[in-house]
């Protein structure tokens, strides 16, 4: 033997043979096959931790998603729709039209035009219609007091019918006024002058409008149509009459929202 043994890995030493020198140099030949690489990734592992911070990788924050902005068509979507104008309904104040103004414009601005006038002034249907007093634009307190009436809407009201070949349809308001409409042209029961509880009303389907056939206060044409909005979620009330003895036209139209059949019946 020359002395030289050959190791694992290809490690090749010049030992002494005697003692533990075989054992010390096989351990050193493992060092030297495996400890380089081991102390590389080391220090690659350490100068990774340097450039992070402690701890985990944080994740991408959620981002809240933008809530759907409140609007009427958003409202309106969530509303009962129906399909008939039977119901219950509320009035729709911000989107119907203002008496008061429609009066206006159908006395081409007159009482605004003689400066206001006395009194406190009045009210249709919740609406201010200004003040009053004299005879002005051709009507006494008592005739503007009929057109009030004619004119003001319902709070609230409900329509009804017991079948759809009833020719009876029936109208409650909030007063706990009832109007039958009846639309078979019937004779009707003359209304009591010292009752307004009870009326009955001549009318007439028009496709699925119902359109009423009445006189105004002072005895000229006047007409009330009911119909269904087109999402089916509003009733629209159409009035038209004339007004002033020189019967100016004036068409006024009142926007009712539907009421949950669940829902308690709104006073106001």
């Amino acid at each position: 033997m020359d002395g030289r043994v050959e190791l694992s890995q290809g490690a090749v030493g010049i030992i002494d043979i005697s003692g533990g020198a075989i054992m010390k140099a096989y351990i050193s030949s493992i060092f030297l096959a495996f400890g380089f690489p081991c102390a590389a990734a080391l220090a690659v592992a350490g100068a990774i931790g340097a450039q992070a911070p402690p701890g985990p990788l944080p994740g991408a924050q959620p981002q809240p998603s933008p809530s759907s902005p409140a609007n009427p068509e958003n409202e309106r979507a969530r509303a009962e729709t129906r399909t008939t104008i039977f119901g219950q309904w509320k009035l729709n104040r911000e989107e119907s039209d203002d008496p008061r103004k429609k009066m206006e414009d159908a006395r081409g601005n007159s009482s605004a035009g003689r400066g206001g006038g006395g009194g406190g002034g009045v009210r249709i249907g919740g609406f201010p219609v200004g003040g009053h007093g004299g005879n002005r634009g051709g009507e006494g307190d008592q005739d503007r007091e009929r057109t009030q009436s004619a004119i003001a809407p319902a709070n609230s009201l409900t329509l009804r019918q017991k079948s759809a070949k009833d020719p009876e349809v029936d109208l409650t308001d909030d007063q706990n006024r009832k109007r039958a409409l009846f639309t078979d042209g019937r004779k009707l029961q003359k209304p009591d002058s010292k009752d307004d509880s009870y009326q009955e009303i001549a009318a007439h389907w028009d496709g699925p409008r119902v359109v009423t056939d009445e006189k105004s206060p002072h005895g000229g044409k006047m007409s009330r149509t009911f119909e269904l909005s087109s999402d089916g979620t509003q009733l629209f009330e159409t009035l038209r009459l004339t007004t002033g003895r020189s019967n100016t036209p004036l068409d006024v139209r009142y926007v009712y929202d539907a009421v949950s059949s669940s829902g308690t019946p709104p006073n106001q």
